[in-house]
């Protein structure tokens, strides 16, 4: 998987490509229990998406990074990271979607 991340992100646009990137190592580091460098990559990845407006990309960042929190027992964080997908999910038209995580935040809250 790390070969073809990189291949990737030589052949593809940096511009199109490298919150993606972000994003896939974000998951690897969190497979692999680098929760620190996990975290930043999230970051990265949402800060790129961002950067480069890539609304629906930012809200999965954002989603993924808020079960990152979530499985390594920063609720509070999580529930950060959740709100501003719920948010980028509405901003980007996908209602039902922000609908959904915003029911499994409130199920989880009891």
């Amino acid at each position: 998987c790390k070969d073809e991340i990189e291949k990737l992100s030589v052949l593809a646009s940096k511009w199109n490509f490298q919150n993606k990137a972000y994003l896939l190592q974000a998951e690897e580091q969190f497979s692999s229990m680098n929760f620190d460098l996990a975290e930043r990559l999230y970051d990265n990845a949402i800060s790129s998406s961002k950067t480069h407006k890539f609304v629906n990309e930012e809200a999965l960042a954002n989603e993924l990074a808020g079960h990152f929190y979530l499985e390594t027992g920063r609720r509070n964080k999580s529930v950060h990271y959740f709100s501003r997908a719920v948010d980028k999910y509405n901003e980007w038209g996908a209602i039902a979607k922000a609908s959904s995580l915003t029911e499994c935040l409130d199920e989880s809250e009891r």
